[in-house]
C-alpha cells in the first residue's frame, strides 16, 4: 500500500481520514486491519445478515472461481465479457475502481490501461486468490468491503466498474448511490448484470436458485426497463445499453456447473465460434432479449 492509495481511502462509515499507525478511522475511531497487501474493513462485527452470507458463500467458492476460468475456452469468454466494459472507457482515465472484483480478472485488464485500479470486494478470501494469481501489480490495490459503504472520499475515480457483482449485494440502490458519489462529474459507470428479460431463462434460473446451495433468493437477475431506470434514479445517464452472452456464458463461463466443454475436441476455437454467434444473436430484434447478460454505459453528469 503506497502513500498515494492512503491519500485516497477513507472510512467507509463517516468518511474521517485513515491513522495507518493505530489502524482506526482518526474520527470516528473504526478499526480496520492490512494484512498481505489487502485493506479489510469487514472484520467489525456489524455487517448486515446478507453481507455474511456472501463472505461465506464466496470463501467455499474462490478456488472453484479460479477453476472456472483456467481452461483455454473460459479464457476466451472472460476476455469477451471484459471486451464489454474495455470498449466503453474513457480516454486516459485517472483511478478506476472495481467493485466486486472477485478475483482480478477484469482488474488485470484494468491495470493493462497504466492506470491505477482499485479492487474491492466484500470477500478477503476472493481478493485473496486474485492476488495469488496477479502477482504483484504496481497499479492494484486490494480492499474489502462492502459496495454499500465505499470507503473512498466523493469525486476521486474517473471509473466504477461492476461486472457481475450488484446482483450480489444486499442493497444494490446503496451501491449504485455511492458509486455516483465517488465517480468524478463526468465520470463513467460500467456494469453488467444478469438479464431477466429472457423468458426462456426466467424459470431454470428460479430452479437453480432453490436448489443449489450457491445461489439463494438474494441472487438477483435484473429486468431492463426498471433495472435502467434504477440506475437514472441513482443519479446517472445513460449512454449505451447492449444484450450479450447467449452460449457462451453457459458454456465456456460455467464450466464447473456445465462441464461439456471440457469433453469437445478444439474448445479453445469453438469457444471463438460460441462468441462470434453471441455476436450476431445481440444484434437480432426479438432474439438479442433472451441472452445471459445486460451490460450499460452510463455517466455522472458534470455538475
Amino acid at each position: 500500500m503506497d502513500q498515494n492509495s492512503n491519500t485516497v481511502l477513507r472510512c467507509p462509515e463517516c468518511k474521517g481520514e485513515l491513522d495507518w499507525d493505530a489502524h482506526q478511522c482518526s474520527s470516528c475511531s473504526r478499526a480496520f486491519s492490512t494484512d498481505g497487501g489487502i485493506v479489510d474493513f469487514t472484520a467489525n462485527g456489524d455487517l448486515e445478515k446478507q453481507h455474511q452470507a456472501e463472505i461465506d458463500l464466496h470463501e467455499e467458492l474462490s478456488g472453484e472461481y479460479d477453476k472456472r476460468y483456467s481452461t483455454d475456452f473460459s479464457e476466451v469468454y472472460s476476455r469477451y465479457w471484459n471486451q464489454q466494459f474495455l470498449e466503453h472507457l474513457p480516454a486516459n482515465p485517472g483511478y478506476i475502481l472495481d467493485c466486486g472484483c472477485g478475483d482480478g480478472d477484469l482488474a488485470r485488464e484494468l491495470c493493462l490501461t497504466g492506470r491505477h485500479v482499485f479492487g474491492m470486494d466484500i470477500s478477503k478470501a476472493m481478493l485473496m486468490q486474485g492476488k495469488i494469481r496477479l502477482g504483484d501489480i504496481e497499479n492494484m490495490e486490494w480492499v474489502a468491503c462492502p459496495g454499500e459503504t465505499m470507503p473512498f472520499p466523493s469525486g476521486i475515480f474517473d471509473v466504477v466498474c461492476f461486472r457481475g457483482s450488484l446482483h450480489h449485494m444486499a442493497n444494490e440502490r446503496a451501491a449504485l448511490a455511492e458509486a455516483c458519489r465517488v465517480l468524478k462529474p463526468g465520470g463513467t459507470l460500467l456494469l453488467s448484470e444478469p438479464n431477466d428479460d429472457s423468458i426462456l431463462l426466467r424459470l431454470p434460473r428460479s430452479i437453480v436458485n432453490r436448489r443449489m446451495a450457491r445461489f439463494g433468493n438474494d441472487h438477483k437477475a435484473f429486468r431492463s426497463k426498471a433495472w435502467l431506470q434504477t440506475i437514472e434514479a441513482a443519479g446517472f445517464q445513460i449512454n449505451a445499453t447492449k444484450y450479450f452472452s447467449f452460449l457462451s456464458q453457459p458454456l465456456c463461463g460455467m464450466s464447473d456447473l456445465l462441464p461439456v466443454m471440457k469433453w469437445i475436441p478444439a474448445a479453445e476455437s469453438v469457444a471463438r465460434g460460441l462468441v462470434a454467434f453471441d455476436e450476431v444473436c445481440s444484434k437480432i430484434p426479438l432474439v438479442r432479449s433472451q441472452s445471459f447478460d445486460f451490460f450499460v454505459a452510463a455517466s455522472k453528469p458534470d455538475g
